[in-house]
């Protein structure tokens, strides 16, 4: 292990406390979320030390810190959780770097995922994690390019395998993911795209290039008689028979995401979805989540930067209100991204 430092006498002095948002229990964000003064994290070998400017909020961070569904502790820990401070999602400067790291040096402009610990000052990251930012990169856009817009990313063209002039259907068109996916959808060569969210997100969904956009509160567009190429399920509230009455023959089903329960909700979801189109002339995929892939957050930093894509936020806090965003992004009815700034 290294403690944070460099040989430039130009690097910055990086002090040896900070404050960042701990927990040592699960339960309700507000709850159980302390603002604390903690050490510096100690670089291990491959890792670089990151001045956090913006860090932001995704349903994962919820998960964590409630430790729900109880059937997902067993990778979350069981009695408490292993992570003490929640956070992925990281666009900051890099103020120092383990010996063998020669990819980044102190003042690099960087934006990337982590292993947690980004609702902090500081935090430790993998070097081969993160990526650049330019500056034309607004480093409060750089923060929304992790878990939501790679599962947006990846849903579509990899287990969707998107194709040019298809017909997508995208339940929860609204929150981080969903203002994602509507836009990749159109990047990809989606002929047509329909988007289903609430009232207040209409015109949001429309305005992000959605051909069709339906307001859930009006009408249940389940029982459509359109048919899709493919459906990107951000909200799973629909029966399993519905998800594949409005696909084509061939057509794929993605379910990112479903209802929860402090139990086992969305699990019997997940495990039902492939059952449920057999035999149907089309195919369900379920229970993936997103990989960390730099490439992939090269390829949506390129987008942004070119004005392409265009990340949508709800709200900004501040690192001692993060209990609050944290309770907010539990609600799952996010407008876009939220951002914790320390």
């Amino acid at each position: 292990m290294t403690r944070p430092a460099s040989s430039s006498a130009s690097a910055p002095v990086v002090p040896h406390t900070m404050r960042a948002a701990v927990q040592d229990r699960y339960g309700s964000p507000e709850t159980v979320l302390e603002i604390q003064e903690v050490p510096v994290p100690v670089l291990g070998t491959g890792e670089v030390l990151v001045k956090v400017a913006a860090a932001s909020v995704n349903a994962l961070d919820w998960h964590f810190t409630t430790g729900l569904p109880m059937f997902a502790r067993a990778s979350l820990g069981l009695r408490r959780p292993r992570r003490t401070t929640p956070g992925v999602d990281v666009a900051g400067t890099v103020v120092a770097v383990a010996p063998d790291v020669s990819r980044w040096r102190p003042g690099d402009q960087v934006l990337g995922q982590v292993r947690g610990g980004a609702f902090a000052e500081f935090v430790a990251a993998p070097a081969d994690s993160l990526v650049h930012r330019p500056d034309e990169v607004d480093v409060h856009d750089a923060a929304t390019l992790g878990v939501a817009a790679q599962t947006a990313l990846q849903g579509l063209r990899d287990w969707g395998q998107l194709q040019p002039g298809q017909r997508v259907l995208i339940n929860g068109g609204s929150g981080g993911v969903g203002t994602v996916a509507v836009q990749l959808a159109k990047i990809l060569g989606a002929g047509h795209v329909t988007a289903v969210c609430s009232t207040a997100n209409v015109e949001t969904a429309r305005r992000l290039g959605a051909d069709t956009v339906v307001d859930y509160l009006v009408e249940d567009h389940s029982a459509t008689s359109e048919r899709y190429d493919l459906f990107f399920d951000n909200a799973g509230t629909w029966s399993l028979g519905r998800c594949r009455r409005v696909l084509r023959p061939g057509g794929t089903y993605v379910m990112v995401t479903a209802p929860k329960s402090p139990w086992l909700h969305p699990l019997p979801r997940l495990l039902a979805a492939p059952a449920a189109f057999l035999f149907s002339g089309r195919r369900a995929v379920a229970g993936r989540t997103a990989q960390h892939l730099p490439a992939d957050v090269e390829l949506l930093r390129d987008l942004v930067s070119s004005g392409a894509l265009r990340p949508v936020m709800d709200r900004q806090y501040r690192l001692d209100d993060v209990g609050e965003a944290l309770e907010q992004q539990g609600r799952f009815h996010a407008r876009g991204k939220s951002l914790i700034l320390p």
